[in-house]
């Protein structure tokens, strides 16, 4: 379980001062911790999960050049995210996939109105990507329900592969060293700025190997995404920024070998659009966007989620598909970045998804809201040059990205066609430390496979005992406890959602 290794990493962290500490190791957080250890920053991540363990394994897996801010007519938004979408797509091709999506119009005019838009889409992005076009057959068409659709529009966007957990990853994996460190499982629980040594001093809980400790850092990002105006409450910190809170839930379902392409419909209210994505074994549609107060609440699936989403889904399909259909749930909260003052009557639909940055006066602390997939890359050089104008870099000569890493082990899941990376491959090489960690974010099993990988009717539990082992140093009692615990979690968090609707 590489508990020496963490050992011995805090006896490093205790000793180090760090240019910055990062917290959150959701995109935002990581993205920035990517950047910074390239310009040679010595840079500690922390997040009190796993890395990506929450809105960050919930997202659609899009790269989107902001479509939808077409409404308002935000066309520099959308010349800004079309933008980044085709430098990511450029520059990390082994990561994100062209790919092309398909509307489906159900009234004439609408249809009109759609196909001007995703003109004027295309051109924005430059004229960059294929040019949308119509399209009365297609492949999807049998298993919707035949009322006399115009013809389907496609257009292209970019999408990430394999998972947006695993893409979270990457950026995390090339930078471990001394100086260059991101740990998961370590909590931020609080601390102080020294004014005479112009450093914070942050006291950190590990709860993997039951340590507390204080490290410390000449600055600090928070980009803790759901959590960053709790942390800056507890810190005492003021920003003109604050967060509204926007929960959107997808359901999976086994996927319809003819659908191909990721197929956009209007929400019946013709407010919103929802989307039925093909990803591996499963068809991905949603997501949901409702007003949210609480975190806590946010990340629970309830059965009117479920209900609406059947709901609207059922508009469109020839045969309805109801919950003993569903293979798996996913639920995340958007942060979306708002003024201080912003009045909470306003629907988040209307919000936008941009980033706000904001560096406190007092002390050297900055707070990152909103940001998604789209725009990691230019709010992490954001940063990099916000910190560059304080602190100078000492070790960009001697940090460089590691050379060693070798492809993943591989082993297979019941009924999944792909290989997947073994269990002990992720722990002992990717910061694996639950069972949860490696079905839900290393791997998509329990995405892919009923009732989070145990099968409709545990006819995988032996198959995730034998994964459990990995986790419970190979034994046997531990590794039966460990999967009772998940099993009880699948039963509070999938069956009695679905038994309710």
């Amino acid at each position: 379980m590489n508990l020496e290794r963490r050992k011995e990493q805090w006896n490093a962290l205790e000793h180090n001062v760090y240019d910055v500490v990062v917290i959150g190791g959701g995109i935002n957080g990581v993205c920035a911790y990517h950047h910074l250890c390239k310009q040679g920053f010595s840079v500690l991540l922390v997040d009190k999960g796993d890395f990506a363990g929450a809105t960050s394994q919930a997202s659609a897996m899009m790269i989107w050049g902001g479509l939808l801010y077409l409404r308002n007519w935000d066309l520099l938004t959308v010349r800004r995210l079309c933008t980044s979408r085709d430098r990511m797509q450029r520059e990390m091709g082994d990561w994100i996939k062209p790919r092309r999506f398909r509307y489906i119009p159900v009234h004439s005019r609408r249809s009109a109105l759609a196909h001007a838009a995703l003109y004027i889409y295309w051109l924005l992005g430059g004229c960059r990507l294929r040019r949308p076009r119509r399209e009365s057959e297609f492949s999807e068409r049998p298993f919707l329900i035949q009322r006399g659709y115009d013809p389907s529009i496609t257009y292209e966007e970019a999408f990430v592969e394999p998972s947006d957990a695993r893409f979270v990853l990457h950026w995390l994996l090339t930078f471990q060293n001394g100086v260059q460190t991101a740990l998961n499982y370590c909590a931020l629980e609080g601390g102080a700025f020294d004014r005479a040594k112009r450093e914070w001093r942050l006291d950190m809980n590990d709860s993997r190997i039951g340590k507390q400790g204080c490290v410390r850092a000449r600055w600090v990002i928070n980009a803790a995404g759901v959590w960053t105006d709790g942390i800056n409450d507890r810190f005492g910190l003021e920003t003109p920024f604050r967060h509204v809170l926007s929960k959107g839930v997808f359901i999976a379902l086994k996927r319809d070998p003819r659908h191909q392409l990721p197929l956009l419909f209007e929400t019946w209210d013709k407010r919103d659009g929802m989307s039925l994505i093909p990803w591996g074994p499963v068809s991905l549609w949603g997501p949901t966007e409702t007003d949210t107060h609480s975190v806590e609440q946010g990340y629970a699936v309830q059965p009117e989620d479920v209900q609406t989403l059947l709901g609207e889904l059922n508009r469109h399909l020839a045969n309805p598909a109801g919950p003993e259909d569903i293979v798996s749930l996913r639920c995340g909260i958007r942060p979306l970045a708002v003024g201080r003052s912003h009045d909470n009557g306003c629907n988040s639909l209307s919000l936008s998804r941009r980033h706000r940055i904001h560096r406190d006066a007092h002390t050297p602390w900055i707070s990152v809201y909103g940001g998604k997939l789209t725009n990691c890359v230019p709010l992490a050089r954001e940063l990099v040059g916000l910190l560059a104008q304080s602190v100078a870099p000492e070790h960009a000569a001697t940090f460089t990205p590691r050379g060693d890493m070798p492809d993943p082990r591989w082993d297979s899941f019941p009924h999944l066609r792909d290989p997947i990376p073994t269990a002990r491959w992720c722990v002992d090489r990717e910061m694996c430390w639950t069972l949860e960690d490696y079905l839900r974010r290393r791997t998509n099993v329990s995405q892919w496979v009923a009732r989070g990988g145990l099968g409709r009717h545990d006819e995988h539990l032996p198959h995730v005992i034998r994964l459990a082992k990995c986790f419970s140093g190979d034994d046997d009692d531990v590794a039966h406890k460990v999967v009772t615990d998940y099993r009880r979690k699948i039963t509070d968090t999938f069956d009695r959602v679905l038994a309710s609707c």
